[in-house]
């Protein structure tokens, strides 16, 4: 779905999450790092880039299992963290603090109803040497390739595609226990995570790692970056970035404070269904969609 005709409205809506995000955090005392775009935004614009779609913040392994355990017993009013533990149709290992006045289908061949929200991603202690680091996450990667194939839905000739190439011959095995045994599975490859995730003590760590971002081997870096975190302006708030904030963007993006070329400044998020109004099951959304 494009959101070009309401980009002012999901902004101030996301906007207002992340300001949740914040007052959850200060008042359970949480340590929480704006990262990717969200991150230049803060430093480059001083809010959101003005083509990006999303907010995106890193937490500490104890604090994120920290708020995990807290989401479980407390009401945040209209907003909720979603989880692969509390939502069997969320296809992610990483949580999102969501807007439950709201609807949002990301993706159609994975129908998970959440609403707007931003991502909330775990950042774990990992080993002092760097090529076993990689190894973990290499590990870690297939682990989350499982749980994407059982989560995706394909045609029945897309799912016998699989079969015409011998790279392919793994997932079409997965898929296939996924059909027959999904939420065990599902529950199996979650466990598998949850252990990786915590091999080392995040205190005591050198390095740390973000196993579900997107920026591979760039996703492992020293702890000493993040230390209390640095305040940086961010639209009509403040928000918090890694201390070292420009080793860290650098670490990820080199010159970030170049702007890409005009064909990459577009929103890159999948909307498959969405309403900004109120929340809708997957049954009221089916009868619409038929």
């Amino acid at each position: 779905m494009d959101i070009k005709n309401i980009k002012k409205e999901w902004n101030a809506k996301i906007l207002d999450i992340l300001k949740a995000f914040i007052h959850i955090c200060d008042t359970h005392h949480l340590r929480y790092y704006c990262c990717a775009g969200t991150a230049i935004g803060a430093v480059r614009h001083h809010g959101m880039i003005p083509w990006d779609d999303d907010i995106d913040v890193i937490m500490p392994r104890p604090d994120y299992d920290r708020l995990i355990e807290i989401a479980q017993k407390e009401d945040f009013g209209k907003y909720e963290v979603v989880t692969p533990y509390n939502n069997e149709r969320y296809p992610l290992y990483s949580s999102k603090l969501v807007d439950k006045s709201t609807t949002l289908i990301e993706e159609k061949e994975r129908p998970c109803v959440i609403g707007l929200f931003i991502d909330i991603f775990p950042l774990d202690a990992t080993d002092d040497d760097e090529e076993k680091a990689k190894a973990l996450q290499r590990k870690y990667v297939k682990v989350i390739n499982r749980l994407n194939a059982i989560s995706t839905r394909n045609s029945f000739g897309e799912y016998l595609a699989l079969l015409s190439d011998k790279k392919t011959w793994g997932r079409f095995a997965i898929k296939t226990a996924g059909f027959f045994f999904r939420p065990i599975l599902r529950r199996r490859l979650i466990q598998q995570m949850d252990e990786l995730s915590h091999l080392y003590d995040f205190d005591k760590a050198k390095n740390v790692q973000v196993y579900t971002g997107s920026y591979h081997y760039k996703e492992i870096f020293p702890k000493e970056w993040l230390g209390k975190g640095k305040e940086f302006p961010f639209e009509d708030t403040t928000v918090l970035l890694p201390e070292q904030a420009d080793t860290y963007l650098r670490h990820f993006f080199g010159d970030y404070m170049q702007y890409p070329p005009v064909e990459q400044r577009v929103e890159k998020h999948l909307r498959y269904y969405l309403n900004m109004e109120k929340r809708e099951t997957w049954d009221e959304i089916k009868k619409k969609l038929k």
